[in-house]
């Protein structure tokens, strides 16, 4: 709605450059006011006002000690053999975040081979010592993949998918064979100085037990649990 003074000046001067200005410059003061009034408040405008509500998570971290000691049991398929079960210790030191070595002790005890089976109870390609399945390795360990496991909104846990390879020695048979490790395994850590482990593991070594030398896989499965000091 045009003011009074706006009125008189169009009515008087309906055409007049002059009135046209004064009335920009009056709409120019008005916009300015507008504005300065907006700034003044300090109240920015908000058309949603969110629903937030922060929740509190307390996460187990590893703790500040490197070494970790621990004991695993599982199951270990020799190669021409049976699969029996395997048990152990383990060490580890944690030289950096993502690097660690690690220390390995296992024993187990072969069944019989098939051709052991079906010839019968005569016919035995091993005493019953030799049949004894003892091993030791080194290995250098990788955290591959770093992370969390949500157990539910509440309880989180951290974990870790590891890579380890090294080197060791496997007794089996009367004798003492050079071994070759690799492997991968899944930490998950529900306290500050306790972790369980999911470990798989093959051990490669040359054996002429059973044909001509070959190289024999022996697949380990185990899990375990381990303390940090």
């Amino acid at each position: 709605m045009e003011n009074r003074h706006e009125h008189v000046l169009l009515m008087a001067h309906p055409t007049s450059g002059i009135a046209k200005s004064i009335m920009a410059g009056m709409a120019l003061v008005a916009l300015a006011g507008n504005v300065g009034a907006a700034e003044n408040s300090g109240k920015p405008v908000q058309v949603i006002e969110p629903d937030i509500t922060p929740r509190e998570i307390t996460q187990a971290r590893i703790d500040s000690e490197f070494f970790e000691l621990g004991v695993f049991a599982g199951v270990l398929s020799i190669d021409n053999f049976s699969t029996e079960p395997v048990y152990g210790v383990s060490a580890a030191f944690h030289a950096t975040e993502d690097f660690f070595l690690q220390f390995n002790y296992g024993m187990s005890e072969a069944g019989l081979t098939s051709f052991e089976e079906l010839g019968g109870a005569n016919i035995r390609l091993l005493t019953d010592s030799d049949r004894d399945y003892t091993f030791y390795n080194f290995l250098v360990g990788y955290n591959i993949f770093p992370g969390e496991v949500f157990f539910s909104d509440k309880l989180t846990f951290n974990s870790a998918f590891y890579l380890v390879a090294g080197v060791g020695n496997t007794e089996f048979g009367g004798e003492n064979n050079f071994t070759t490790t690799i492997g991968t395994g899944f930490r998950i850590v529900p306290l500050d100085w306790v972790t369980f482990h999911v470990d798989f593991r093959n051990h490669m070594f040359q054996s002429d037990l059973i044909r001509e030398s070959q190289l024999t896989h022996n697949i380990q499965l185990s899990t375990g649990i381990t303390v940090f000091f």
